[in-house]
């Protein structure tokens, strides 16, 4: 019998261990396993130099024979039913009625838990929906790297290239999406894929959110909204009139771009239109603040640190001197300062580019923070609360997972993302106030700017 306080390892969990396992004592094991696998030995495993340099087998590339991905995603690991259900239980993060929490195979791309073999592969819902889009909308993907990135179960949202590339290399296949596509035509004419009756927001995933960034960027082009100009009755001094008028140019086509990001996020376009122009009024200011602050991270001075790795606070501070507003556009403090807007150039790089920085905070966290912004159900005048306070739960829940799985040790992590938003909502206030005082808003409002946008086709 195997006492309790030692956990008995199944297949799956030698397979993690990354050929550590050699290492430990085989008590560990249970002799029934023992019995039914036979003697053990290490394997020879090669090192990896491909895209499955995240799959669940480790660091390692598969070579011939029962280790490549097609015979791994066919192998069952038997041994793991004779695992106890107690240890099973306490070894699985997921609740005992939860329908992952019996899985026995490993997702092929992630090394996340699989909950079944989709289009081929063993694989996780997370990997599973990734390849559906990807196949179904055609998307075409690019990697900022090598084509080269770890896609595991922590940094899978980090590289969709490399992603896809991964589904494609452990066998997933694109004419299984088709077919399913073609079958749920036939039985379900009228049915959609991206609204579902009984669950309106189950797509509404960090990858989903990422998805649609992406597209807005790609179709924003030289596109712009009107709305912020230098005109006759602004208050700008005379020398500084064509970089602000440079300036609002940048903001008018951001402003195209999120509203552009806001009709594709899911279930936004389910809203009433009412409460989507309620929503993008409200919150395109702290949108396009937050990443403007989160581009500037990279223009920041590096902090000096003590021995330890801690920041030294008795070391002399200067003031962030370079803020990014748009792609290859930056404000330097000194011109910040002369125009009078220097308070807010300090407060967003201090209050929100530091503590971004500080934080390592990725695009993914980045992502659910704006989708929050969007979806605010405390906003005075929406007539459908209850469906945008139902969304910022479910991103609440995206956003809680993405930091547990990413940042396992740092249990206070989402509470710390969070923080930032009321400084966010401050400084954005601040930002109106400006301009006003300079009079840069056009004589027609936004809600009419917005309008005229949603009418027009995606």
């Amino acid at each position: 019998m195997l006492k309790k306080d030692k956990p008995m390892l199944s297949v799956a969990d030698i397979i993690q261990s990354q050929g550590k396992v050699w290492d430990r004592p085989f008590s560990a094991l249970d002799p029934s396993i023992m019995g039914q696998m036979g003697p053990i030995s290490p394997p020879e495993l090669k090192p990896d130099t491909s895209l499955l340099n995240g799959n669940s087998m480790g660091g390692f590339s598969p070579g011939p024979g029962p280790g490549s991905p097609s015979n791994f995603n066919q192998m069952s690991i038997s041994a793991a039913t004779n695992i106890s259900p107690t240890t099973a239980q306490n070894r699985l993060a997921y609740p005992p009625n939860h329908p992952l929490s019996g899985s026995k195979h490993l997702c092929s791309i992630c090394g996340d838990r699989a909950s079944g073999k989709h289009y081929g592969v063993y694989s996780c819902e997370g990997c599973k929906g990734f390849f559906k889009r990807t196949v179904r909308k055609d998307l075409t993907y690019a990697c900022r790297e090598d084509k080269n990135c770890t896609i595991d179960k922590r940094q899978r949202n980090r590289c969709q290239y490399c992603r896809y590339q991964k589904c494609l290399i452990c066998g997933m296949k694109r004419e299984a999406v088709q077919e399913e596509r073609q079958r749920g035509a036939k039985m379900l004419p009228k049915q959609t894929d991206d609204v579902s009756q009984a669950n309106p927001v189950r797509d509404l995933t960090i990858e989903r959110l990422m998805e649609a960034e992406q597209k807005s960027e790609n179709r924003s082009g030289d596109n712009a909204i009107p709305y912020l100009r230098v005109g006759p009755n602004s208050v700008v001094q005379a020398e500084y009139k064509g970089a602000v008028s440079h300036l609002c140019q940048m903001v008018n086509k951001q402003l195209y771009q999120l509203i552009e990001y806001a009709r594709r996020t899911p279930h936004f376009a389910q809203l009433q239109r009412e409460d989507q122009i309620t929503l993008l009024r409200a919150g395109w200011n702290e949108l396009l603040i937050a990443t403007v602050a989160w581009r500037s991270i990279e223009f920041l001075d590096q902090e000096r640190t003590n021995a330890d790795g801690s920041i030294d606070r008795r070391a002399p501070v200067r003031p962030p001197q370079l803020m990014c507003l748009g792609p290859n556009f930056t404000l330097h403090r000194n011109s910040a300062h002369q125009a009078g807007v220097a308070p807010i150039f300090d407060r967003i790089l201090s209050e929100l580019s530091v503590k971004m920085k500080r934080l390592s905070i990725d695009r993914a966290e980045l992502t659910c923070l704006k989708a929050i912004i969007l979806f605010n159900p405390d906003i005075r005048g929406l007539k459908c609360k209850q469906d945008v306070d139902l969304c910022r739960e479910k991103i609440y829940a995206c956003l809680d997972e993405h930091c547990r799985n990413h940042h396992p040790g740092d249990d206070g992590r989402f509470a710390q993302l969070l923080l930032r938003l009321p400084a966010l909502r401050s400084i954005s206030l601040k930002c109106l106030d400006h301009l006003f005082c300079f009079r840069l808003i056009g004589e027609k409002n936004l809600e009419t700017f917005i309008g005229e946008m949603l009418d027009t086709p995606l």
